[in-house]
């Protein structure tokens, strides 16, 4: 076999920029993947959702009327030193004293229309000082008995509201605590397309001692794990017993264990999805849209023992929004996991700083021509970050949809423009695994059919990569090969440590898998290359996904040559988190033997697989790809003044050897 690689130095093909030192056997590139398919830790086996995934009542589309949801998000306000809002109101004016309320205009603002009666608003609390809650409603009406957010000291939480505006346009937010508060605007209401109430109405409180609008379902004690509740709600508070669609506000007080609730229409079987998640002891709310059975009935499961508290917030008339026989799920980056249409399934976790295109119209029920849709978008952490939400080729607002931390499991309703294409953007801020759901649609003008798209970060300068290199095929060959893949990952981290606590910049690890091994012996066609299979190719691809790893195909060709090397990982190669290395110094003539003759290889070769490579990328709308050629001896890349650059790769000359 060919002898182990050892450290040298890196330098970048001309027109890219390179930074990189060689260590303990680890490749250390600077680089971005801003990959629709990285990797991450496992996460729970029911994702959070914000609405059920099954028991919506399908309904005609309605005749197109504009579209509710804001052409973007509009910031209303923003406490925090030296932050801004659309218009600078409310900017920067300093955190919410405990016990007070703001007054905060909205209709005028940031295009919600002038006969808006009611709006959809994403709160945030960004450092409360100690545990409380947040009330939005409408300042003409006593605050009433409910919270629109409920948070722990010093968590930063995000969570949409529906909230009626009073006669003047405004609507108040009550801070229980002090905290930095943050108001985005997401959609504007009129007259017709909404029916809320004057204030929330308590449907089911659990909690001893407390109270509900009529007396229903109040107390009760703690639900138990694994039991369901029929919560009437047509009929109940002014609705009517056919009130169709509502929206609810669903919360856990004091949880005894983790776990999650699930709201759904009793008529059918529980879907596998959850409206909110929550840890032991947590206090969480969240917004839910959903469908009532014949009897205006609600069903909810608690799947671990907490207190219960339901508050209903308006009813959606079927003009408004159109739901969905039953919620579809678009993206789940969870390896293994899966989609209603099978695409963007088991993509990997998000990095940070990533952003993803998921294309919306067209899929999954949802018309082409929808105008604007109902989301959940659920977050698993590992790290801090936030995910934001907006409209193809639209440039990303200043607000953010959720906020997560490092294992937490967010969920939160987002209302969404869809853009070029019927596709949305879902930009997140640090590493997270993503599922969404769409619920319904909104009709109004049709997004447009091309333009641009989602803005994809280019690999470099941006990132740095910290890569192992190997297989376990032939563990000599380098140290990605001396442990099994999720070991690596877990050695991949201890080595990229150092790099991420000096670095100016976010650094992504990376396995640089040998997908096809040089040998000392012809093998059965007489090329002196051991290609690795699909299924091994598979594990590498598995492990990096899990845990958020770019995956590169290093080729040594022996007697063959690149391309058809390259082209037996074309399927692998399809996916937006792998890329190509091409290794010159074991592509050998043929009367060489690798291994006693450093190889060459000529720039019209290296061209040919990157035009291919570049054709995928184009192809199928990809993010930039890595395409590495090594190099330590100027001779192993003949003409190289004639190497091209093509558009959706990132050429990289990697200086190393032995």
């Amino acid at each position: 076999m060919p002898p182990r690689r050892h450290p040298a130095t890196s330098h970048a093909a001309p027109g890219r920029r390179l930074v990189a030192t060689l260590a303990a056997a680890a490749v250390v590139l600077s680089a971005l993947p801003a990959s629709a398919g990285w990797a991450g830790a496992d996460a729970p086996s029911t994702a959070a959702s914000a609405v059920p995934t099954a028991g919506w009542a399908g309904a005609a589309a309605p005749a197109p009327v504009r579209s509710a949801a804001l052409a973007v998000p509009g910031r209303l306000v923003d406490t925090r030193p030296g932050q801004h809002t659309v218009d600078g109101q409310l900017a920067a004016g300093g955190g919410r004293a405990a016990g007070s309320t703001l007054v905060i205009p909205v209709r005028g603002r940031a295009g919600v229309a002038a006969d808006a009666v009611a709006v959809t608003l994403n709160v945030t609390v960004d450092g409360p000082g100690a545990p409380g809650f947040v009330t939005v409603h409408a300042c003409d009406r006593t605050r009433p008995l409910a919270s629109s957010l409920n948070h722990a000291a010093g968590q930063t939480i995000a969570v949409l509201a529906v909230a009626r505006l009073a006669p003047d346009g405004t609507v108040c937010a009550y801070t229980s605590a002090s905290t930095q508060l943050i108001v985005d605007v997401t959609t504007s209401l009129g007259p017709g397309e909404i029916e809320p109430l004057d204030a929330p109405r308590r449907l089911v409180d659990t909690r001893p001692g407390q109270a509900t609008a009529d007396g229903t379902l109040a107390g009760g004690g703690v639900r138990a794990a694994g039991s369901v509740l029929t919560v009437p709600v047509g009929g109940r508070v002014g609705l009517p017993v056919d009130a169709g669609t509502v929206v609810l506000t669903v919360a856990v007080d004091d949880a005894r264990e983790p776990g999650f609730v699930t709201a759904y229409a009793c008529d059918v079987a529980r879907p596998r999805a959850s409206s909110l998640n929550h840890a032991a002891g947590q206090t969480v709310a969240n917004t839910v849209v959903t469908r009532l059975d014949a009897s205006g009935q609600v069903c909810l499961y608690t799947h671990g023992a907490t207190d219960l508290v339901v508050d209903v917030v308006a009813r959606l008339p079927a003009a408004t929004l159109t739901p969905l026989a039953a919620p579809a799920r678009l993206l789940d980056t969870r390896v293994g996991e899966r989609t209603a249409d099978g695409r963007f399934a088991g993509l990997g976790r998000r990095p940070a700083g990533g952003t993803l295109q998921l294309p919306v119209g067209g899929r999954a029920g949802v018309p082409a021509d929808a105008a604007a849709v109902l989301l959940n978008v659920t977050a698993v952490g590992a790290g801090e970050g936030h995910v934001t939400t907006h409209a193809a080729g639209s440039d990303r607002p200043l607000a953010s949809d959720l906020n997560v931390v490092d294992g937490q499991v967010a969920a939160n309703a987002v209302v969404a423009r869809l853009g070029t294409g019927g596709a949305v953007c879902l930009h997140t801020s640090g590493p997270m695994h993503l599922v969404v759901d769409v619920v319904g649609w909104l009709a109004g003008p049709a997004p447009s059919a091309a333009g641009p798209g989602c803005p994809l970060q280019q690999l470099f300068p941006d990132h740095r990569m910290v890569a192992l290199y190997g297989n376990d095929a032939s563990p000599a060959l380098g140290v990605l090969g001396e442990q099994s893949p999720d070991a690596a990952a877990a050695r991949l981290e201890q080595v990229a440590a150092p790099w991420r606590a000096v670095s100016d910049r976010p650094v992504l690890g990376a396995f640089e898998l040998i997908a096809t091994i040089a040998t000392a012996s012809p093998g059965p066609d007489g090329q002196y290359r051991a290609p690795s299979t699909d299924a091994q190719v598979q594990r590498y691809l598995d492990a990096a996904r899990a845990h958020g790893v770019y995956l590169v195909l290093d080729i040594q060709p022996g007697r063959s040559d690149f391309l058809t090397e390259a082209r037996r990982y074309e399927r692998f190669l399809h996916e937006p988190d792998v890329g190509l290395a091409l290794d010159p110094e074991w592509r050998v003539g043929p009367s060489s033997v690798p291994g006693t003759v450093v190889g060459q290889v000529s720039a019209a070769e290296v061209n040919s697989v990157a035009d291919w490579l570049a054709a995928i990328v184009v192809a199928d709308g990809l993010p930039e790809k890595l395409f590495v050629v090594h190099q330590f001896q100027i001779r192993m890349i003949t003409d190289k003044q004639d190497l091209r650059d093509p558009a959706g790769l990132a050429v990289v000359i990697h200086m190393d050897g032995f």
